[in-house]
């Protein structure tokens, strides 16, 4: 059977994953063009299956009782994931100053020298990426110490979802450092496209690049909805403990 014929129906996989797609940053034979289970699946060791199968042996159906309610871990989720929307959305505000990192101010340079301009917006990007990192973490650790509250069934929930944190969690973060690489080839495009535009030899202010219409500011939306793709395959194992806490028999 071809590589092709086994690869996954990309409809079936992550946002992050439909989004890089549709950005045509999904090359053929790359280890983010496959099923993103199947990839870090491969990466547990003998030791961290004995350790998977132990915990998968332990852990009783979940099922919800008189005694738990939903209402502190779903308010711990949403504040979450809409704090961290919000933190990324106004990061890309011009007029924002109380958050601790900002989109890239354009310059002549910008444009003059991609290798240069790139810099800033890769770094803004992996500043973006450790600020998720660490509130993901947070969520998952007020999380699981809710679940562990309720009692057994619930506290193997929690030990399982901090033994996969702990045997996937660095290479999920190799793998999601790759993206800000990827922003190379969306650059030069969108820089590509306005060279070769009809404006390209008008004098326009670079600030007038990051309005709706410039070629910067399409550039700035790519970021955005990676950004945000990213941020919602970082929250599924957080989401699958408040599935499996409605999970009834």
């Amino acid at each position: 059977m071809s590589q092709a014929a086994r690869a996954p129906d990309i409809r079936s996989q992550p946002p992050l994953l439909q989004k890089l797609a549709s950005m045509n940053l999904l090359t053929s034979g790359s280890p983010a063009s496959y099923n993103l289970a199947e990839l870090l699946g491969a990466q547990i060791n003998l030791s961290d299956s004995i350790s998977l199968a132990r915990a998968l042996t332990s852990l009783e159906k979940i099922k919800t009782s008189d005694s738990l309610s939903m209402e502190r871990p779903q308010r711990q989720f949403l504040n979450a994931r809409g704090g961290m929307i919000r933190f990324v959305l106004r990061s890309f505000e011009a007029n924002e100053t109380a958050i601790p990192f900002m989109l890239p101010q354009a310059n002549q340079t910008t444009l003059d020298d991609p290798a240069e301009a790139i810099k800033p917006y890769q770094r803004f990007y992996s500043l973006h990426q450790s600020e998720m990192d660490h509130r993901v973490t947070t969520l998952r650790k007020s999380l699981r110490a809710s679940l562990a509250l309720d009692g057994p069934p619930r506290s193997k929930l929690a030990n399982l979802d901090r033994i996969l944190d702990d045997t996937l969690g660095e290479y999920g973060r190799k793998v999601l450092a790759r993206l800000p690489k990827m922003l190379v080839a969306r650059f030069a495009l969108h820089r590509e496209e306005f060279l070769n535009s009809a404006t390209a030899d008008q004098p326009i202010a670079p600030a007038n690049w990051q309005h709706s219409g410039g070629w910067l500011h399409g550039f700035h939306q790519d970021i955005k909805q990676l950004l945000l793709a990213e941020l919602d395959l970082r929250l599924l194992p957080a989401r699958a403990l408040l599935e499996a806490l409605e999970t009834q028999d």
